[in-house]
């Protein structure tokens, strides 16, 4: 039977992963170094997708306080989005043939504020029917929480959405309420259950 929903997360599903030069180019503006910006960005990154002012977080990876209006905050708050901004062909596809098909779609995403708002911007997202973000829940996966809001506001039950992530602990999560959850790494979905899970399947 098929899902009543499918479920998408956005990093690293829908969009590829941050470039090397990415993170390089945010370090210069943030004045340290690609491996020490690198760690201090996911260090101090939940605070920020659930809904942290963006001058915090930047203040907090920067090691020193920034104002809200300060333009080095707008800077590198461009550059992170961009950094999100390329997308993944394969995904693409594969959400051009679900909508073709009349597939519903939505996505989840633990995302800034910033990232959010290109997202809705965007004009693939028009496929997707809703858009859910952690910033605007104040709760992130793998919250149990959050998901359980998801699944109100779809009005579904678990079984009727599949949800594709690429990070285990929130597939996890996911299957943990009978969500029928699968990893996504690239090209090749990985069912918790069953292992890779064969192209006719999704």
């Amino acid at each position: 039977m098929s899902p009543r929903w499918i479920l998408l997360d956005y990093g690293e599903v829908i969009s590829l992963p941050q470039s090397a030069t990415d993170i390089a180019a945010m370090a210069a503006h943030a004045g340290r170094s690609p491996t020490d910006f690198h760690d201090r960005y996911w260090r101090h990154r939940l605070p920020y997708d659930r809904g942290q002012p963006a001058h915090s977080y930047w203040s907090a990876v920067l090691g020193r306080t920034l104002a809200v209006d300060d333009p080095l905050v707008a800077v590198l708050d461009t550059a992170d989005v961009a950094s999100w901004s390329r997308l993944n062909p394969h995904t693409l596809r594969m959400i051009s043939e679900w909508e073709a098909h009349g597939v519903r779609l939505a996505l989840l995403s633990n995302a800034p504020e910033s990232l959010a708002r290109a997202i809705d911007g965007a004009g693939w997202a028009a496929a997707f029917t809703q858009r859910f973000y952690s910033c605007r829940f104040g709760r992130a996966k793998p919250d149990p929480v959050l998901f359980e809001e998801v699944l109100r506001r779809l009005d579904a039950e678990p079984a009727e959405v599949t949800f594709f992530d690429d990070r285990a602990d929130n597939v996890r999560a996911a299957a943990d309420l009978g969500i029928d959850a699968i990893l996504y790494r690239g090209q090749t979905p990985v069912s918790p259950r069953s292992g890779p899970v064969p192209a006719q399947e999704w």
